[in-house]
């Protein structure tokens, strides 16, 4: 009996992603019951209001002649890009076959934001310019990218380590967002799944262990926060901390539901 419940409850899930439930460019599955999805999807809202803030402030900078335009014409240009695809995403999220068609080019386009993001940061501490009003936001948006990026590379190397009836699971992963997909079956989705949420509970428990030291620390008097490396150490611990724990709360209500 227990076996044909759990055929059944695979076959239901293979029915149910006919279409690849992969995100393209991806290894993480394309639904809010993955954590690395949801990570995923906080890290762009967050990237993209800090775009925001920073475009109206280099705004204002270009206003007063005090910076040359190329990082307001590249800021403005990725965040109008960003923010565009975000909204068709949502818009069109109905058809398939077009959010897959937009999902193919979001890998590329990860990376250009990843490295502005990493840009800005560096032009602002040489100062370069002046975002310091935004600096806890840029700080913040590049942990989490740096942190999605290094989770999506480890991700892909459990998923290459995996073998499902002696094929690597990450080929067939891959195989799953070509034009002609290889349709996967339950239990590999389940596998896709289980190790997003494993990695994702290893870096909570790890940010975790870091942070009560980091605490006991400040208690102790061993560190201060008057300190500017401190004080970033501080931001960037606390948004990976929150951030896996938001991801780890809502994956878990998704796939209580």
């Amino acid at each position: 009996m227990k076996e044909t419940y759990l055929t059944y409850i695979i076959m239901n899930l293979s029915d149910e992603n006919q279409d690849s439930p992969v995100l393209s460019g991806f290894t993480h599955l394309a639904d809010s019951t993955d954590p690395l999805h949801i990570l995923m999807s906080l890290t762009n809202l967050i990237t993209a209001a800090t775009l925001v803030l920073c475009t109206l402030k280099l705004g204002n900078l270009d206003q007063n002649d005090t910076i040359s335009q190329l990082p307001l014409v590249i800021t403005l240009s990725i965040t109008l890009a960003m923010l565009v695809g975000l909204i068709i995403e949502y818009l069109v999220k109905g058809n398939k076959e077009l959010v897959r068609e937009i999902r193919s080019k979001i890998k590329y386009f990860q990376v250009v934001i990843f490295f502005w993001m990493w840009s800005l940061w560096g032009l602002n501490r040489m100062n370069y310019f002046d975002l310091s009003e935004w600096s806890f936001m840029i700080l913040i948006s590049v942990t989490l990218l740096t942190a999605f990026f290094i989770l999506g590379v480890y991700h892909r190397i459990k998923l290459g380590r995996t073998k499902i009836n002696g094929s690597s699971l990450l080929n067939r992963v891959k195989s799953s967002t070509k034009k002609i997909p290889t349709i996967l079956t339950g239990a590999e989705i389940e596998e896709i799944r289980l190790t997003s949420t494993q990695i994702n509970n290893q870096l909570l428990i790890l940010v975790g262990s870091i942070t009560m030291g980091f605490l006991a620390a400040l208690l102790l008097n061993i560190v201060n926060l008057d300190s500017g490396l401190i004080a970033s150490f501080t931001t960037s611990i606390i948004s990976i901390d929150v951030a896996l724990l938001f991801s780890n709360i809502v994956s878990r209500q998704k796939n209580h539901n």
